[in-house]
């Protein structure tokens, strides 16, 4: 019996919240001088425009990189050809292509990543593949 009342008590408040939120509106109306008003809450109706689509915006386009990434195969690790991407970090790329370069601060400070790119000392940590040729030794 207490679990019934109790059941009974519950569903009567789920059932009075869902009206009272407009998911089951009550058709009464009532005419006040000569305007009709409706008593019902029209919560999602008000909200049924908000997520069409705006048609000054034109035809909806791919959001992806226009033509793919740009590639550069004229990068070599160690004398091997690598995959690479332009402006794909040293780091990434050498990675990919399984050739060990030792890391410590990876900010550029205490130089552990110091490598040769085209014949240039610099610290791999802080290098990006650039487009033409890059030879990268390490």
């Amino acid at each position: 019996p207490v679990m019934c009342r109790l059941s009974f008590v519950v569903l009567a408040l789920l059932v009075a919240s869902i009206a009272a939120f407009g998911v089951v509106r009550p058709r009464t109306s009532a005419v006040v001088g000569a305007q009709r008003t409706n008593t019902a809450l029209d919560l999602f109706g008000k909200l049924g425009d908000a997520f069409k689509n705006d048609d000054s915006l034109g035809k909806a386009e791919n959001a992806g990189l226009s033509g793919g990434p740009k590639y550069n195969e004229a990068v070599t690790i160690n004398g091997k050809p690598a995959k690479a991407v332009v402006g794909q970090s040293v780091k990434v790329v050498a990675n990919a292509a399984r050739v060990k370069i030792s890391y410590d601060c990876q900010q550029g400070d205490c130089g552990t990543c110091m490598i040769k790119m085209n014949g240039r000392k610099v610290k791999a940590c802080q290098m990006s593949i650039g487009t033409g040729k890059v030879a990268i030794e390490t």
